[in-house]
């Protein structure tokens, strides 16, 4: 029985039957494969390909203009870009008060605005720049910077072991509170001072 169905099963797929009909003519959407190259010409000469290289011209180094123009000489002066690198700390700053951050975030960021202030006056010690009100603005960000972080720090230390009547007061989290809105102020005052100079 299994044999007379494979002989019929051969039969039926072997006998020549299949599709009966004309195939639609697809060679003309198809010619310009034929006509395009199969590789393309290169638009330019490679540099190692080119006959003299000593031909091609040198560029005009001494042309003010060429060194202006197309060059794009950096044009800010480096006290600029100082300043521009004391702006996302303060932007920081701005935040973790806003966010009301632990005092080590806070401290963290305020030490870095005292190394910044540091580096500008060591940096412009002897320069005309160290009279710029921004760099006066900053120098005062950085003491109140200091006071804060220090009185933050040893609020954490000494209140509890000191009374709220006399020198405990100091240490309050409302005196605290005080400071650092105040330091908030001159954070956001000395920001929108540096953007102006830009």
């Amino acid at each position: 029985m299994k044999r007379i169905i494979g002989i019929v099963l051969c039969t039926i797929l072997f006998s020549g039957s299949g599709y009966k009909g004309s195939l639609p003519k697809i060679e003309p959407q198809f010619e310009h494969l034929k006509t395009t190259p199969a590789v393309t010409d290169q638009l330019f000469t490679p540099a190692d390909e080119l006959d003299a290289p000593s031909k091609l011209t040198p560029s005009p180094r001494s042309n003010p203009v060429y060194i202006d123009i197309i060059l794009k000489k950096d044009k800010t002066s480096p006290y600029l870009n100082d300043i521009n690198d004391i702006i996302p700390i303060l932007e920081k700053m701005q935040k973790c008060i806003a966010n009301q951050g632990d005092v080590q975030k806070f401290n963290a960021i305020a030490s870095s605005i005292i190394d910044h202030a540091d580096y500008l006056t060591e940096k412009y010690a002897d320069k005309p720049e160290r009279f710029y009100i921004s760099f006066k603005k900053i120098q005062e960000l950085s003491a109140q910077a200091r006071a804060v972080a220090t009185l933050r720090c040893e609020a954490q230390i000494y209140l509890k072991y000191l009374t709220y009547q006399n020198e405990g007061q100091i240490y309050s989290k409302e005196s605290i509170q005080r400071q650092v809105e105040y330091f908030s102020h001159e954070v956001n005052a000395t920001l929108q001072l540096l953007r102006d100079a830009n």
